[in-house]
This record gives structure tokens, C-alpha cells and sequence, in this order.
């Protein structure tokens, strides 16, 4: 129905109270105004109808959220997350939804103000930022847009909320049902005591003024939205425990904390499971007296260091028709609620809202266990897969930058819908000033106020090279080269005489081991030099042979000054340089990253591959371990920014890598030949399901119950041990290099854009089965070409 350049006949609109504090000598381009943040708007339109339309589509967007229905039927939500200028809008099909008579369009729409984990503020100003909707109703040749007759009414029902913290920003919901009436958006609603809508004009410091329709500022053209509806299963959760609850109190969240924390009362605290970590909108039903407080919240586990990285929220019953569903998604495994004695649940259940998968055949082994990770990975990225990757759903629902390689990489291998890891690289590529990714984009942490995190951005670089591997879109990559480019150029001026970069400011994360990173870091150089040779190969494939040169010379100084960190004596590369000398740590961390680079010469290529391989002499630790909702929560702990020095025998033990950095660490076992040890070193996350058994932990140690950066071995499965990667960019040919390893059989399948890739192994013999061509590698890394079909084969 809609192009990026279509004409807009809807105008935005908007309540008589937008969160707009107006120009002031302070901040003369117009501002926010607090008091008014975190407030809901319903909107209504209603249309009579002598037939139902051949075509009758909605197309809607809105500053901050909205919730479409149509006749009383909940159609959607959106828009997806985005910069502080853009905007997608969604359209929907309504054909269904309409009848012959009166028909009505609601909208529940809402303003955060507040920045939360996918959304933050756009640069307000006098008239727009403040909270806006737009949507056009399209019946056949017909339009009608918002405007003037447009009616709404202030959503008093919920109190606002404010962010409980820094780490937790998802806002709390409390809602008064007796203020709602439960039917206000159906056809039959009487909203002739609703005010008109506000038109919204918009008007700047400078610039045009008066317009009322998209485009405007501060989001220009609004784009379609890039990724499909998420959709998931409903899930029924089951009252495990029973206990007595105290009051309760002006405050949800301080009710909660007392009932968990064991203190009596005469409420009802229930304990309810999933029983298994969910994503999505909580649909609870209750039978309730009028002007019962009901207290809940989702979690991870039912503790009170859990509750401290949840939003809660309060419903208050209106005595019938009582029916409490989330505005925003939420995640966990239990559902902690506290309620009187007049009140009974009667359905306790979520609806998932997940990026749809369209599935390949699963792994399938000799081995169980393998089979289960893969499983369980798989879970893990679906459950972190929302309109964009993010950490996990159950804590922060942030977009990390550098995460989403991991993500991405699953989705490439397991799900022949790519819209999502196609998109993300493209959401992400909003750059600061300086050239940097921040760490989180399109959510509260985006701020220039917050540091970031230098190595995510070339984790992100790594993402763009995926694009470029699998997919083979010139134009895609082409247009985020430039993003790439000012990546790499930030650090030309960090580097130091010896060619290195360092004394690099903000958090140098790595992962959550302990790798040493003060003064110049092994790690970071060894990711920026793997960073220079990604870009340099796709600047070369789009026909940019001045920017590839570039970067080959800058990987090519890097490559010279990586010797100050070889250690002869020690036989490895040591995690820094400091002060002129050597530090004493040395991780997996840098032997890794180093082979991926090309930065280890071929005649210490065995050292590195030794030093990845003695699992014995790894050891991990994490401040994680104390930040999990079954130890002392996201707060208290060791602080998670601050680098312990090493404390143990650096001529022994070895850092080893947390579940995020294995697919660097596995990606260079692989170059060094010893791809077959892959499948075995899968196994350590089968540890990880003893804790968690349907999602990965974020950490060895603790953390998160689900995070999508720990799903590396469901990649590995498929890569390395079926073996299936492209065999040349957008893959027009397959390179099948099967190696099982501890394995007797195994087979699964990946995607490709001309279709699915299954391959299954017995023994020393292998069965392909492709669309493309294929070269199938064989253990002495001789590459036999195939044409496409069925092919049987020794490996």
C-alpha cells in the first residue's frame, strides 16, 4: 500500500497535554516538560460502511507507542525501535475485523518521555516531540486520516511511572480499572463527551512551519517497517507456592520486596511457573471484588535480588470484566503476584511476541547432549530476537551493538527468514559524532552521556562482513561501509610509536573475564586488526580499491607492533603492554582474536592452537556471578566496570573466554585446522543447561537466565561440524567441510537465498543435498567442486 514517498493524507495528532515544555532562555529550541511524561492518550474514529471493502488496510506510526484495534479486536503494536530520528510505521490488513453498519478505530497510544531499553527521546521542538500519532484508515479508494474529528480522551486510568533506576528503566504500570471502561474501543462506545484531537503543526526555531503531515521534523520521512509482525505461542503458567503477603502500601514494587522477602500479612502472595524463561505480553484474568490491588511482576526467579531488575506493575480490579494485559513486552519464568483474599486467578498465561523463524532441519547427533545445546541455543536467540537482537528479555531488553553478532550469526544458519538479521547491522549504524557505535542504539544507553563500548562497534563491523557472506547484497554492505570506515579511522590517532593503539577511552569490555586491557590491549588491537582485514575484503568486493588499501596499510602497522605483546618465553601473546613493558596475564582472548586477524605468523600458529586447546589451563570469573537474580541482583556486587589485576599464576593459567568471546575463540580453532574439536567444546554449555535448561546464562558464572550472546554453539554446529558455510559472497556456491569430531553421525541443514542446505554424516561419508554448488573440503583441505543436487561423498 505504501512506498517511503507515498503522500500522507493522516496529520499527527495529539492530546491537548503534549510533554512539551516550550522554548525558554535555557533551552530556546523547545524542550520536554517531565510532568508530563509517561502518559496515555485513547484516540477513536468511527466510519459507517454499506459493504465491506475488496481492501481495507491501516497504516499507523506513532511518538512513542501505539495500540491499534479495530471494532474492539487488538490488531497490532509499534513501531518497531528506533534513532531519535527515524520512525517506521506498520499497516496492517483490517478487512476481517469490519462489518456492514458502524464500524470504529481505537488507538491506545502513549508517550514515554522517560528513555527505556528501546526507545529514546527525539529532539524536541515547540510543537512536535512531545508525544504524536498519525494513521490512515484505507477503504478501497477512501481515506481517512487522522485529524480534527478525531476523538481522544486522557488516559487517567494509569498513573505514570518513573524509571526505578539506572540499570532498570522499564517503566512500572499501574493501572486503576475502575477509571477505564472496558469497552472503549468498540463500535457500540459512546465517545460524544471525548474531546477533538489536536492537530499538530509543526514549528521550529527556524525552518518550515505549519506542516501537519509526514514528513516532518524531527523524523523526516517515516520508512516501512523493515521486519516481520513477532508473533510467538501463549503459555500458561501454574500456581507452584502459596504464602501470606503483607499490605499493600502506596507502593507496588516495596510490596513485592516484603511478601519475597518473607514478611506475613493477611494478602496472598502467589508463586507462579512457566517453567521455562518466556518473552512477551502477560495476559492475566481475574475474578476480583471492586477496588482489589493486585501486585506482580515476571521474574527470572522468585527472590528479591530478581525483583530488582523487573517492572512491576499494579492493577486495581473494577470488580468485573477484569482483565490485566502488559503494555510493554516482559520476561522470566515466574510470575510473582500479591492479591487479597477477594480476588482468584483464573487464567494466568503470556503471549510470546518474538521475531517469527521459518525452521531448517535441527542438528541431530550421536550425541544427545549436542543436540540439546543446539536446542536450547536456538530458544535462547528466539527469546532475545524482539524488533531488534538484544541482551536478554527478562533484565534490560537493550540493544547492544556488539552482542548481536552472536544473534545474527544463529539467524543466519537456523532460520530462512533473514528481514531481522538483515536489519539490525542497518538499525545499529547510527554513529556518534567521533565515529563510534554507542553500545546500545535506539534505547536509553544511546546517550552521548553514557561511554561506550570501543570493541562493540568492531563486533558490529563483524556482523556487516556476515551480511557480506551470506547474503551478497553489494548494495546493503555498500551503504554501511561508510559507517565501518569511521569506526576504523577513530582509532588512527590512539595509535602509539610502536604502531598499537591504546589508552583507548571508554569501557574496553572484551567480555566479562578478566582480560587485562590497561595501556595498549592485545585483544582490542587484535579485533581492530580483524576489523581492518573484514572491511578491506568488502571494499575490495564493491570495487573501492582506495578504502581497501587503506586498511590493508593500517592492519598492516598493526600486524608489525602485535610482536610487542609475544612473549618468547612464555610462548604466547601477554594481554597488554603498560608503561612500556609487558603485562603478565595471558588469555584466550588474544590468541584467538590474533589468528583471526592474520596476525600470528605460521610458525606459531601450533603455539596459539596449543594454548586454545588446553582447556586445563583455563580458568573464567566473572562480576556477573554476583549481579544474577539468585545472588545479590544487578546492583550490589562487585562493580562490573572495574578489571581485578591478576591474582593468579600467569605462567600457568590461562584466561579462558565466556560464552560471548567462544565465537571468536572457535572461529580461530577452526582457521588453525582443528575444526573438529568444535563439537566436543560445545559440550561446556551443556553445564550451562544444568543451571538453565531452556536458555543459556549469560555468564559460566551467573548473570541473566537468557542471553543471546551465549548461543555460540548452535552456530558451531552447523559451520563446523556439518560444516555448511558460503563458498563465495550472497552464497552462489556451498563449502561443505564436515568435520564430527567426537561424533559418529550428524546431520541438519542452513539457509541460503536460493534455499535450504542439508547435510547428513555417517561415518567418514557425507550426503549433501544443495541448491547451489557445492565444494565439498575434505580433511587434508582438498575442495572437490559439485554441481548442485545430491551428493554422497568421503570426507
Amino acid at each position: 500500500m505504501a512506498t517511503t514517498r507515498d503522500t500522507w493524507i493522516g496529520q499527527w495528532i495529539w492530546s491537548d497535554r503534549p510533554a512539551l515544555g516550550g522554548p525558554s532562555q535555557a533551552q530556546p529550541y523547545g524542550s520536554l516538560d517531565p510532568r508530563r511524561f509517561d502518559q496515555r492518550v485513547l484516540f477513536r474514529r468511527g466510519f459507517e460502511l454499506t459493504s465491506v471493502p475488496a481492501r481495507a488496510m491501516v497504516r499507523i506510526t506513532a511518538d512513542s507507542r501505539y495500540r491499534l484495534y479495530v471494532n474492539g479486536i487488538d490488531i497490532g503494536v509499534g513501531p518497531v525501535r528506533h534513532g531519535p530520528r527515524q520512525l517506521c510505521f506498520d499497516e496492517y490488513d483490517i478487512r476481517h475485523t469490519l462489518r456492514e453498519g458502524g464500524n470504529t478505530v481505537a488507538v491506545l497510544a502513549r508517550f514515554y518521555g522517560y528513555p527505556v531499553p528501546w526507545w529514546e527521546p527525539s529532539p524536541p521542538s515547540f510543537t512536535m516531540g512531545g508525544g504524536a500519532l498519525v494513521a490512515e484508515i484505507r477503504l478501497d479508494e477512501e481515506i481517512i486520516g487522522t485529524d480534527a474529528s478525531w476523538r481522544f480522551a486522557h488516559g487517567d486510568a494509569w498513573r505514570p511511572g518513573h524509571p526505578p533506576g539506572m540499570l532498570l528503566t522499564q517503566l512500572p504500570e499501574n493501572l486503576d480499572a475502575r477509571l477505564l471502561e472496558p469497552r472503549w474501543m468498540a463500535p457500540d462506545f459512546d465517545d460524544s463527551s471525548w474531546s477533538h484531537a489536536r492537530v499538530l503543526a509543526e514549528y521550529s526555531v527556524v525552518g518550515p512551519r505549519g506542516g501537519t503531515r509526514p514528513p516532518t521534523e524531527p523524523w523526516g520521512i517515516l520508512r516501512p517497517r523493515p521486519i516481520p509482525a513477532l508473533t510467538g505461542e501463549i503459555r500458561t503458567a501454574t500456581v507452584t507456592d502459596r504464602r501470606a503477603a503483607p499490605p499493600s502500601g502506596d507502593d507496588p514494587r516495596a510490596a513485592l520486596v516484603a511478601a519475597l522477602g518473607g514478611a506475613g500479612g493477611d494478602r496472598a502472595l502467589l508463586v507462579a511457573d512457566f517453567e521455562m524463561i518466556v518473552s512477551g505480553r502477560l495476559e492475566l484474568h481475574f475474578e476480583a471484588a471492586r477496588g482489589q490491588v493486585i501486585d506482580g511482576a515476571l521474574v527470572e526467579v522468585p527472590t528479591v535480588a530478581a525483583l530488582d531488575s523487573a517492572p512491576v506493575f499494579r492493577y486495581v480490579a473494577r470488580g468485573s470484566a477484569d482483565t490485566y494485559l502488559s503494555a510493554d513486552s516482559v520476561g522470566g519464568r515466574y510470575l510473582v503476584l500479591a492479591l487479597g483474599d477477594a480476588t482468584t486467578p483464573v487464567t494466568l498465561r503470556i503471549r510470546e511476541l518474538l521475531r517469527p523463524r521459518d525452521p531448517v532441519a535441527p542438528f541431530d547427533s550421536s550425541d544427545p547432549r549436542l543436540d540439546a545445546v543446539y536446542r536450547t541455543g536456538l530458544r535462547t536467540v528466539d527469546l532475545t530476537s524482539h524488533d531488534a537482537y538484544i541482551d536478554c528479555p527478562t533484565r534490560e531488553q537493550r540493544s547492544w551493538t556488539g552482542d548481536a553478532v552472536v544473534h545474527q550469526s544463529v539467524d543466519l544458519i537456523a532460520n530462512q527468514d533473514w528481514r531481522l538479521a538483515r536489519w539490525n547491522p542497518q538499525l545499529a549504524a547510527q554513529p556518534r559524532a567521533d565515529g563510534l557505535l554507542p553500545m546500545v542504539v535506539a534505547g536509553d544507553f544511546a546517550t552521548t552521556q553514557v561511554p561506550t563500548i570501543p570493541d562493540w562497534s568492531l563486533h558490529w563491523i563483524r556482523s556487516v562482513h556476515n551480511l557480506f557472506r551470506y547474503t551478497g547484497d553489494r548494495e546493503l554492505v555498500g551503504g554501511l561501509l561508510s559507517t565501518a570506515e569511521g569506526i576504523l579511522r577513530y582509532f588512527e590517532p590512539y595509535r602509539g610509536p610502536a604502531g598499537l593503539v591504546e589508552e583507548v577511552p571508554g569501557w574496553v569490555l572484551i567480555d566479562w573475564s578478566p582480560v587485562q586491557v590497561s595501556g595498549a590491549s592485545a585483544a582490542l588491537n587484535a579485533l581492530l586488526a580483524r576489523g581492518l582485514r573484514d572491511f578491506a575484503e568488502m571494499a575490495r568486493w564493491v570495487g573501492d580499491h582506495g578504502r581497501a588499501t587503506w586498511a590493508a596499510g593500517f592492519h598492516g602497522r598493526l600486524l608489525r607492533g602485535f610482536e610487542s605483546f609475544w612473549d618468547p618465553g612464555r610462548r604466547a601473546y601477554r594481554d597488554n603492554l603498560a608503561d612500556g613493558r609487558r603485562g603478565t596475564s595471558v588469555s584466550e582472548h588474544v590468541a584467538a582474536a590474533a589468528v583471526c586477524a592474520d596476525l600470528v605468523p605460521p610458525e606459531r600458529k601450533p603455539e596459539a592452537l596449543r594454548l586454545l586447546l588446553d582447556r586445563s589451563a583455563m580458568f573464567t570469573t566473572s562480576p556477573l556471578a554476583d549481579h544474577g537474580g539468585d545472588a545479590l541482583g544487578p546492583s550490589a556486587g562487585q562493580p562490573v566496570s572495574v578489571r581485578p589485576e591478576p591474582d593468579w599464576d600467569t605462567e600457568r593459567s590461562v584466561v579462558g573466554a565466556q560464552p560471548f568471546f567462544r565465537y571468536v575463540v572457535h572461529d580461530a580453532i577452526a582457521r588453525l585446522g582443528a575444526a573438529d574439536r568444535i563439537a566436543e567444546l560445545c559440550l561446556d554449555w551443556d553445564h550451562l543447561r544444568a543451571d538453565a535448561p531452556t536458555a543459556f546464562r549469560e555468564c559460566w558464572e551467573g548473570g541473566s537466565y537468557c542471553h543471546g550472546w551465549s548461543a555460540t554453539p548452535t552456530r558451531d554446529l552447523v559451520c563446523y561440524t556439518l560444516g555448511i558455510t558460503p563458498a563465495a559472497p550472497g552464497f552462489t556456491r556451498a563449502r561443505i567441510a564436515p568435520r564430527p569430531g567426537v561424533l559418529t553421525a550428524a546431520a541438519g541443514a542452513a539457509p541460503t537465498p536460493y534455499g535450504v542446505v542439508s547435510v547428513e554424516i555417517d561415518g567418514d561419508r557425507v550426503v549433501v543435498d544443495s541448491p547451489v554448488p557445492v565444494e565439498i573440503v575434505d580433511r587434508s583441505g582438498t575442495a572437490t567442486p559439485h554441481a548442485a543436487g545430491k551428493i554422497s561423498a568421503r570426507f
